[in-house]
Formats: C-alpha cells, sequence, structure tokens
C-alpha cells in the first residue's frame, strides 16, 4: 500500500507524492493544466437559434416542438425574456403517465425543472463543462448582463468543440 508524502519543491510549491512499497513514487495530484477552454467563451460556441415557450404552454404541444425543431430542451421564459425553468426530453419521459388525457391538464411549468441554471455571457467552455457535470445537465442557458436569455449551449456542442479544437482522433476534416 503506497504512503503520501508532503515534498516542498523549493520554491515554496508543495508537491503531494504516493511512494509505494517497491520504492518509486510518483505525484498523487497532477498540477492542474490550465486549457484552451478556460480562454473560449461560451459565447463562441452556443447555440444563438432560441425556441422558448411560456410557461402556460400545454404539455401536449411539447413533443412536436421538440421533434419539429430538431432541439433536446425548451427554455421557460417570462415576458421579459428572463428564463424561468427549462424542459427536456427527458423530463417529458419522466412525466408520462397512463392517462394520457392528463397531459392535456397540464403546462410546461407543471413539467420544467423550476430553476433555471444559467451561466453569465463572460462565462467560458470550461464553465460550462464544470456545470454541467457538477449538476448532472446536458444543457446550459446562457444570459446577458441583464439577465435575458441569448443563447444555449449544450454537451454535445461542447464535444464537438473538443473535437475540433484539441486534436482529438475522429477530427472532422
Amino acid at each position: 500500500m503506497a504512503t503520501t508524502q508532503r515534498v516542498y519543491d523549493g520554491q515554496g510549491r508543495l508537491r503531494v507524492r504516493d511512494v509505494h512499497p517497491c520504492g518509486h513514487d510518483e505525484l498523487a495530484r497532477p498540477p492542474r493544466r490550465v486549457t484552451i477552454a478556460h480562454d473560449v467563451p461560451v459565447t463562441a460556441i452556443m447555440s444563438r437559434r432560441l425556441v422558448c415557450a411560456d410557461p402556460d404552454l400545454g404539455v401536449s404541444a411539447l413533443p412536436a416542438l421538440f421533434l419539429g425543431e430538431h432541439i433536446g430542451c425548451l427554455p421557460i421564459i417570462d415576458e421579459r425574456g428572463r428564463p424561468q425553468g427549462i424542459v427536456t426530453k427527458s423530463d417529458l419521459v419522466e412525466h408520462l403517465d397512463a392517462d394520457a388525457t392528463a397531459w392535456t391538464l397540464k403546462t410546461a411549468r407543471d413539467v420544467m425543472m423550476p430553476l433555471a441554471l444559467t451561466l453569465d455571457e463572460r462565462a467560458t467552455v470550461a464553465h460550462a463543462a464544470s456545470l454541467m457535470t457538477l449538476e448532472d445537465l446536458h444543457h446550459v442557458l446562457i444570459v446577458s448582463c441583464e439577465g435575458s436569455l441569448i443563447g444555449v449551449i449544450s454537451a454535445k456542442d461542447i464535444v464537438r468543440w473538443l473535437v475540433d479544437n484539441d486534436e482529438l482522433p475522429g477530427k472532422r476534416e
């Protein structure tokens, strides 16, 4: 079993090393590498083509919107364009019930995630990826400094950006 040693590198930096019984050691926590994702604003890769809905839109209208517009999420906004929540395809599946007539009585407000997790337009791709990971999200709403919805960034947008910019195998030519 490895033991942990704290080693100062002579320049005031602490390095933590795991020392293995066979005598070799390796860094337990490699220094954090800042990537290009920390420099790229979300506005560079987010979708500005927004399909939004009012909280009172009937749930029965949602499947046609998702399929017809080829979207994975539907931001729910107020009269000022500020996000109130979000409905995803997964939300619809979770709210399916045996009594189809109940769908005609429900609204987007009834099935949306009632908390709009947003990032400011000055956020970076790294911020979006971190928020998605921490909150288990596939979409993040991007708002202006005034709080109005200006875009949506998806996990697919981030993966596409990584393939195009990080020299990953399968890069599109």
